[in-house]
């Protein structure tokens, strides 16, 4: 037999000795105490899924409680899949009933483009001097200011990259013959909303400045003073809006200009004011710098819609237009492809132009009635499956009065009566049944029935104060939350776990201590039979000399 370091002098297995000692002190206690936080464990690992069930099952419970769900329409289109020509979504103002729609026309944007033998290369520059051209679609607008020298790619790519942009899409088509066409395209629909294009010169003054009116900075608007015959009143000069340069009606004076002044003008205008050397010069350069600017103007006219030297035009056909439907002999207009006021409570997307009318249902949301409530079902099977599996016998949970509490509450609630329109009394007039261990399943053919017996008195049973789902949500506030039984059971278990925790922890600090004071008392044991073996033997030798 081997002997440890304690036991070495006195020649016994003390250290065998020790741990026997303590093992037999320590090892039933220690187990007993792991025993207790392993169940503790198990019990909050149970807590935590039933915990889970509950939170599903509540959630389900939540989305029932909806009396939106109960008021919702369902419009029944009679057209082919992947064949679809319209689309209609309803809310819940909308009325039950059938209605017969026709697609007439889809909306559509515009575009415009150049004429042939207007542009030959993409590097074709587009105006000399300094200019500026404005989209306008309806009520949409966006300006770029087009430097002097620009090419037709430039511009097309100034035009694409604009953040003032609304939709316009500006492109190069070659046709193979030398002809390049410049083509605009507007994404903006509607009947009023074909697209514009403007050009507008821009004038600078001698300090580069841009001259905002143009126009006006060339009008010489002095008038030299000149000898006036004695007037007995001040000559006022009558102005109307609507008379125009070239207009030949005086609409101040509501006529055709008289013979005697038509004459009178030809004639001052072919004897003209004298002037000055000075003031001459000043008429020319004004004069030269108009020319100059028109002549800019005519350059880039040709990306322009606009004005008797336009260059753009829009193809017969390619002119914005409207969405144009019918509804029951109705036709109805819209510059989008989206009626949203056409029908209260419907909102009806035009896909496709139609060759015959399309049939469309509107009616109560039977289908997602019915589909939340087998989702009601299903969360409540799962929570109720939880519940068994937890507190049967042999289970960690079994005989937890809280877990045996909810099994009974929930079942007192489905049978319990709800609501007050005394069509349906409780959830198994729909179609619900539930079997002798609990659980619960559907019947579709008792739900139909049902739901043509009454679908306005279902909201009353399931949704609102009264009903179903309310009084089940109240039942598991209870139980959810941080508040909530099953948090507090929890809280409960991981105090027990820390609590015994402890106690084991200092259960073993003290058999430490006891295992350190054995030690002590067998090494003086052994020291002493040391002595004593010591002692034995010189007797022994002594004896034996004798």
């Amino acid at each position: 037999m081997s002997v440890g370091s304690l036991g070495a002098g006195s020649g016994i297995d003390l250290e065998s000795l020790v741990k026997q000692m303590v093992s037999a002190q320590k090892d039933a206690k220690v187990k007993l105490y792991q025993d207790r936080i392993d169940g503790y464990e198990a019990e909050l690992s149970a807590l935590g899924r039933v915990g889970s069930a509950i939170d599903t099952f509540k959630s389900s419970v939540k989305a029932l409680n909806d009396d939106e769900l109960f008021t919702g329409r369902d419009a029944k289109i009679a057209q082919t899949e992947g064949e679809e020509v319209i689309a209609i979504t309803t809310d819940n103002t909308a009325s039950n009933g059938s209605y017969a729609i026709d697609v007439n026309q889809l909306a559509k944007g515009s575009r415009v483009m150049s004429a042939p033998g207007t542009f030959s290369s993409a590097d074709d520059v587009v105006t000399k001097q300094d200019s500026r051209l404005t989209f306008k679609a309806g009520s949409n607008e966006f300006s770029i200011t087009v430097d002097a020298g620009t090419t037709l790619s430039e511009l097309r790519n100034q035009i694409n990259t604009s953040e003032d942009n609304f939709g316009v899409s500006a492109n190069l088509v070659d046709d193979g013959n030398g002809n390049l066409f410049f083509t605009a395209t507007s994404a903006i629909q509607g009947a009023a909303n074909t697209l514009k294009i403007i050009n507008t010169s821009i004038v600078r003054d001698e300090n580069g400045n841009i001259i905002d009116n143009p126009i006006e900075e060339n009008v010489d608007n002095t008038v030299e003073d000149a000898p006036i015959e004695e007037q007995s009143e001040p000559i006022v000069d009558e102005k109307d809006e609507l008379d125009l340069a070239g207009d030949d009606v005086d609409f101040a004076n509501d006529g055709p200009i008289p013979a005697d002044e038509e004459k009178d003008i030809v004639e001052s205008e072919s004897d003209p004011v004298s002037v000055d050397d000075k003031d001459a010069a000043d008429i020319a350069d004004k004069k030269q710098a108009s020319t100059i600017a028109n002549s800019a103007v005519i350059g880039l006219d040709r990306i322009s819609t606009e004005g008797i030297s336009a260059g753009l035009y829009t193809p017969l056909g390619d002119e914005a237009r409207d969405a144009i439907i019918t509804v029951d002999g109705i036709q109805i207009r819209n510059d989008t492809n989206t009626f949203d006021n056409a029908v209260a409570g419907l909102s009806i997307e035009a896909l496709a132009p139609t060759d015959k009318t399309t049939k469309v249902e509107i009616s109560f949301d039977q289908k997602t009635v019915q589909e939340t409530i087998e989702e009601f079902i299903a969360s409540y099977n799962d929570v109720i499956g939880v519940l068994q599996a937890s507190s049967d016998k042999g289970a960690v949970l079994n005989g937890n009065s809280v877990v045996r509490n909810l099994q009974s509450s929930l079942s007192t609630q489905l049978m319990s009566s709800h609501g007050n329109s005394g069509v349906f009394t409780s959830i198994f007039d729909l179609g619900v049944k539930m079997d002798n261990k609990g659980k619960l399943s559907f019947d579709n053919a008792k739900f139909d029935n049902a739901m043509k017996k009454g679908y306005s008195d279902i909201a009353p049973l399931i949704a609102g104060d009264n009903g179903l789902a309310q009084s089940l949500e109240n039942l598991l506030d209870n139980y959810t939350g941080s508040s909530g039984m099953t948090n507090s059971l929890k809280d409960s278990v991981r105090r027990s776990i820390d609590s015994t925790e402890g106690a084991l922890e200092s259960y073993e600090d003290r058999m430490v201590k006891y295992e350190e004071s054995l030690r002590s008392k067998f090494t003086s044991l052994d020291s002493r039979l040391a002595n004593m073996n010591a002692q034995g033997g010189y007797l022994n030798s002594v004896l034996a000399k004798m």
